[in-house]
């Protein structure tokens, strides 16, 4: 054998192309220069998950299998989660421009999933940035019960040190997750994250019970919308967010995710890939 094939064989064998599963952690700041830290793979279009009032950009990284084939698929850290930083004041402004500054960073259009909470802040980063060209609104509490009662008894236990006696009080009382959902979220890897971020969630639902959701607004809104919801979401806000926005957002479209709850990303994860995919990818 040549040493010239014998050298092309040896590169062959150990060289590889790039793969759609690596990935690569990126950081943006964000306008009032707080540090948003996000995680892409993939090839494709650019898709950007903004995950709910708990956890972090980590409750979403099982689904991006299913995912970046089709997509260049990101999941961010929102402020005072995971690794992105935190400011002294805190509004549902700040958090919006978060997301705008993630979507800047891309440098092209992008399709935004926001679950929950996040699905709050997508809306109003996508009112601020016409980059944002699809949006995916999964359960987005538009409102909400004040829970001021529950809300002080979380404070209450976070103080006294019991934060997975508080997160179960919020995914409860708050949330209305199932009590069999419930025991189902205990048992899984990401439980420990949602019990680490949960202080601010306190904060973010204050927010949200004096953030008025504007039908006036939504009919302005251009962005093409879909709203998905769980079969078996007991949540009476979260059912009332979805049906009064699918009334009053232009052209937007409504996928019930059969047999899920709040936590399809956890117990529906390629039921809840197609339907993205099949509302975030480009027609043919």
């Amino acid at each position: 054998m040549s040493v010239r094939l014998f050298l092309a064989l040896l590169i062959a064998a150990t060289w590889h192309a790039p793969s759609s599963a690596e990935r690569s952690v990126n950081e943006v700041r964000s306008l009032d220069g707080t540090r948003i830290v996000y995680e892409c793979s993939g090839v494709g279009p650019e898709l950007l998950i903004v995950h709910g009032g708990t956890g972090d950009r980590s409750r979403w990284l099982p689904m991006f299998p299913y995912l970046e084939k089709d997509f260049t698929v990101c999941a961010m850290d929102r402020r005072a989660h995971g690794q992105s930083g935190d400011a002294s004041s805190y509004s549902l402004q700040g958090e919006a421009e978060d997301v705008a500054a993630v979507v800047a960073s891309r440098g092209k259009p992008v399709a935004v999933l926001g679950h929950s909470f996040g699905g709050v802040v997508a809306y109003e980063a996508a009112r601020m940035t016409p980059q944002i060209a699809k949006l995916l609104l999964y359960e987005p509490p538009f409102r909400v019960d004040p829970h001021e009662a529950t809300l002080s008894r979380m404070d209450d236990l976070i103080a006294r040190g019991e934060q997975e006696a508080a997160t179960v009080v919020f995914m409860g009382e708050v949330v209305s997750i199932s009590p069999d959902e419930l025991e189902a979220m205990r048992g899984r890897p990401s439980w420990r994250d949602l019990v680490s971020s949960i202080g601010s969630s306190i904060r973010q639902h204050r927010a949200l019970a004096a953030h008025e959701w504007s039908p006036d607004a939504a009919r302005e809104f251009s962005t093409p919308t879909l709203l998905l919801i769980g079969s078996r979401t007991q949540s009476p806000d979260l059912r009332w967010s979805v049906e009064h926005a699918a009334q009053a957002i232009r052209g937007s479209k409504v996928v019930v995710l059969e047999g899920q709850e709040h936590n399809a990303m956890d117990t529906g994860r390629e039921q809840l890939a197609a339907a993205m995919k099949a509302f975030a990818l480009p027609s043919e």
